[in-house]
């Protein structure tokens, strides 16, 4: 006699709005035969052209967020009205209709914020459902003063104790969970990963295209390429660049350039400054979609990240490092611990400078200039994270916790 086949686990994921990078993450929980995976999402941003509050500008992505899983929109409201009290309850409900007809087992809760995120998870809490958590906590995102510290700390602790299991971003992030009250037990820690099949492509598109792209932007085949991709904002900090540039030696700075993609408030005058201390050694691309991405990387040498506030992890870091480039960041994003610190194959030039500092970054820019020969390319680095990665973490803890 057979014995009867186990019951497929029904997982809920709940997040805000549809994400390239975790799309990759979706798409293996539900190929997995052990689990019924159902994605609700507060809203369709990035699915349709619509406004980017951070980066000051309307689009969708080129890419396809949403593909390879079953899933939901609660609404088609702005990203901006996630965050709106007014707005938020609403949704929340709509959001747990879509919950409740799919009957989970568990839901997986992306983030605790914004008001939408924090307002549906109360309510799946209070009706008893189990909940696990992603997200990107951390003890050095925002400087507080000590009393908003602790208010914040209390309402933490109390918030990370309504899930049954973390899953922390990286090491910093396991640490925050730790100092919390989350029990070894309930913490499982998983890197921040990008679509790394994508970018593997993207790496085989483009690389064979640097000489190309070189000429096309006006470098040289010999220059020194630092590549900026980010927001224009004052968490990202280009001004520290400008800074760091400004203090260097003249003879090495004329050996770089700067090309920039991204866009924000602030790109209006990143743009004049670096044309003041490079000249017309900088190129400024703007806002690039997902697959226009490849080209800035190829042409580049390094990577550039001063960021140094709000940067839980820092997701350009990965890429980066997928291409081959060095890195040289402050010690403020949660990565540069997990993906440059304990790395013993960091490309050649790589460096962690102190937040903020200046001087610090302009040594690391020397120190890379040094060590540059003319024409040297790196490799792409190996065993970066893989969003499968958390894809089989959710899965392996969630059928121990089912008797699966």
């Amino acid at each position: 006699m057979k014995e009867p086949k186990s019951r497929r686990i029904r997982l809920a994921v709940l997040i805000t709005h549809p994400v390239q990078y975790f799309q990759p993450v979706f798409a293996a929980l539900a190929c997995d035969p052990r689990l019924d995976l159902h994605v609700v999402f507060g809203c369709d941003h990035g699915i349709r052209v619509s406004h980017d509050p951070d980066f000051g500008l309307s689009f969708a992505w080129d890419c396809a967020p949403t593909e390879g899983f079953s899933h939901s929109f609660a609404s088609d409201a702005s990203l901006e009205d996630l965050s709106k009290w007014s707005c938020a309850w609403p949704l929340a409900w709509r959001a747990l209709k879509q919950i409740r007809r799919f009957g989970p087992d568990r839901v997986l809760v992306f983030a605790y914020t914004p008001i939408f995120i924090t307002l549906a998870t109360l309510i799946l809490r209070q009706e008893g459902i189990p909940l696990m958590l992603r997200a990107d906590g951390t003890d050095r995102a925002f400087p507080r003063s000590p009393l908003r510290s602790l208010i914040k700390d209390l309402i933490l602790r109390f918030w990370y104790s309504q899930f049954t299991c973390v899953f922390p971003i990286g090491s910093d992030s396991d640490d925050h969970f730790a100092r919390l009250g989350v029990t070894a037990h309930r913490r499982h820690p998983v890197s921040y990963a990008v679509n790394t099949a994508f970018f593997a492509e993207q790496v085989k598109r483009w690389s064979p295209e640097r000489d190309r792209l070189r000429r096309e932007f006006g470098m040289n085949s010999a220059d020194l390429v630092l590549l900026w991709s980010a927001k224009m904002t004052q968490v990202k900090h280009p001004q520290l660049l400008i800074d760091a540039l400004q203090q260097m030696e003249a003879v090495v700075r004329r050996r770089f350039w700067l090309l920039a993609m991204g866009d924000g408030p602030l790109r209006a005058s990143f743009e004049s400054q670096a044309r003041d201390v490079l000249a017309d050694r900088c190129c400024f691309l703007g806002f690039r979609n997902q697959k226009e991405l490849g080209a800035g990387y190829a042409a580049a040498d390094a990577l550039v990240f001063p960021s140094r506030q709000g940067e839980t992890w820092g997701l350009v870091v990965n890429e980066a490092l997928q291409f081959g480039l060095a890195v040289l960041a402050s010690d403020h994003p949660g990565c540069v611990r997990d993906l440059l610190i304990k790395r013993q194959d960091a490309p050649a030039g790589s460096a962690v400078f102190r937040s903020d500092d200046a001087p610090a970054l302009a040594k690391a820019l020397h120190e890379m200039a040094s060590l540059y020969p003319k024409g040297f390319v790196q490799l792409p680095v190996d065993s970066l994270p893989e969003p499968e990665d958390l894809a089989e973490t959710v899965a392996a803890k969630l059928c121990e916790s089912m008797g699966n």
